[in-house]
C-alpha cells in the first residue's frame, strides 16, 4: 500500500457534498426537489464525477434520496417520518442538556446565548442562511457539551434532516417569533439552575415541529 498524501486537502467530491447540504438545510434545494448533476456541477464549477460521489455520501446521511432510473432528489419526509424523527430528538436532545447541565452549565448556557443572539441579527437582516446556522448552532451546544460523544454521533444522523424541516418552517413570522421566544424561555430555565423546566420547554418546543410541517404540507398539497 502506498502512502497518503496528507498535505491534500479535502477532495472535490467532500467539497461539493457540503455546499449540497448547505443548500439543503438553508432551503436553497427544495425538499423533494430533483437534481440535475449537470446543473449542480455547473453550478460547482465541476464535473459530474465528483458531484454524483457527493449526492451518493448525502444518501447515506438521509438527505438525498436517489431512484434508479427517475434520478436523485432531496428527501421528501411524510408526516410519520417527521413524528419520528422529532421523538428522537426529544429523547436524544433533552439527554444531552442534562449531561450538559451537569458538566458544564455556565458554559452551555453562554454558547447558546450567543448563537441566539446571532440567530436574532440574522433574521432581523432577512439572512437565512445564518439564522438556521445559529439555529444549529443553539441545538448542538448540547452535544458539545454532554460528554458523550456516541449520543452526539447518534444525534449527527438526523441534524441534517432537522435543520432542513427546521428552516422551512422558520418562514412564517408568527414561527420565528414562537422559535426565538421559547429558546429565551430555555436558556433562561438553564440559566436558574432549572433543568426540569428547561427540559418541558424543550421538549414542546420539538415536538410543535410536527404540527407546523403537517400543516405545510396540507397547504402545498403534498402531505402524506
Amino acid at each position: 500500500m502506498q502512502s497518503l498524501n496528507t498535505n491534500r486537502g479535502p477532495s472535490l467530491a467532500v467539497l461539493a457534498a457540503e455546499k449540497i447540504r448547505e443548500a439543503i438545510i438553508c432551503g436553497e434545494l427544495q425538499l423533494g426537489e430533483a437534481l440535475s448533476e449537470d446543473r449542480l456541477a455547473a453550478t460547482l464549477g465541476v464535473s459530474r464525477t465528483p458531484v454524483r460521489e457527493a449526492l451518493t455520501s448525502l444518501q447515506l446521511q438521509g438527505l438525498i434520496t436517489i431512484q434508479p432510473q427517475r434520478g436523485s432528489f432531496v428527501f421528501q419526509p411524510t408526516e410519520e417520518d417527521v413524528a419520528e424523527l422529532c421523538a428522537f430528538r426529544i429523547w436524544t436532545e433533552t439527554r444531552a442538556m442534562w449531561l450538559s447541565c451537569s458538566r458544564s452549565r455556565d458554559t452551555l448556557v453562554r454558547e447558546m446565548t450567543e448563537a441566539q443572539a446571532r440567530m436574532e441579527a440574522a433574521i432581523a437582516g432577512g439572512d437565512d442562511r445564518a439564522s438556521t446556522r445559529a439555529d444549529s448552532d443553539y441545538h448542538n451546544a448540547f452535544f458539545v457539551h454532554c460528554g458523550n460523544q456516541f449520543l452526539a454521533e447518534a444525534y449527527g444522523l438526523i441534524s441534517g434532516r432537522m435543520s432542513a424541516i427546521r428552516s422551512l418552517l422558520l418562514h412564517p413570522q408568527a414561527t420565528r417569533t414562537r422559535t426565538l421566544d421559547e429558546h429565551r424561555e430555555i436558556i433562561d430555565a438553564l440559566a436558574k439552575g432549572e433543568p426540569s423546566q428547561a427540559e418541558a420547554i424543550l421538549a414542546s418546543h420539538i415536538i410543535a415541529i410536527r404540527a407546523g410541517y403537517r400543516q405545510v404540507m396540507r397547504v402545498s398539497g403534498v402531505a402524506k
